[in-house]
């Protein structure tokens, strides 16, 4: 477990693990702009609201990228450069309240006034924000994701009738921050002490 200080020289169990979110609060959203955590345990900045729960789908983040093969005359493969690389994620906020539905219509379709929420319903929905995973690994061993651009792209059907849950799968695009990065984990490592 963390803190061994010691690299692994054979398999171990100890690095494999299924993922769940931290009982009580697992994916936070603030306004682009609010200060990134650095680390997998540093408290959030107020600022950070809580999404509430997730269905039982998850969290599904995709990397998608082309390449473009280089061949020289005789068929032969040069190179094949990156020519695009796309980050998104997919998952169904199950809490219907201001928060969630701001994030997939809009911060400014939504309001929560005197005891009703509105949503305008437009083209105009396509807000970005700061979202925050807290996770937990196997041996309760911590995981941060930390998306600084997160903004919703797609919406999914919704289905209301009895037993379904009354919510929308949502796709997010990760855009590129000012460092050229879409996401930043920050995971306990199982070889290394804490600082």
């Amino acid at each position: 477990m963390a803190g061994t200080n010691k690299e692994y020289t054979a398999n171990s169990t100890d690095n494999v693990s299924s993922t769940k979110g931290v009982r009580g609060g697992y994916i936070f959203v603030a306004p682009v702009g609010t200060a990134l955590p650095t680390d997998y345990s540093t408290a959030l900045a107020s600022a950070y609201k809580c999404l509430g729960f997730i269905s039982e789908d998850g969290y599904v983040e995709t990397v998608d990228s082309d390449s473009e093969d280089l061949v020289d005359m005789n068929g032969d493969l040069m190179d094949s450069p990156q020519t695009s690389r796309v980050e998104s994620a997919q998952l169904t906020l199950a809490e219907i309240k201001a928060m969630t539905l701001k994030l997939m219509y809009g911060d400014e379709n939504v309001t929560d006034k005197a005891g009703v929420i509105t949503v305008k319903h437009n083209g105009n929905s396509n807000g970005t924000w700061v979202v925050v995973l807290d996770l937990l690994l196997k041996n309760n061993r911590k995981w941060r994701k930390v998306v600084p651009l997160f903004q919703c792209s797609e919406l999914d059907d919704l289905t209301l009738a009895v037993g379904e849950l009354a919510a929308r799968a949502l796709t997010a695009k990760y855009l590129t921050d000012e460092s050229g990065n879409t996401c930043y984990d920050y995971i306990q490592s199982t070889e290394t002490n804490a600082a």
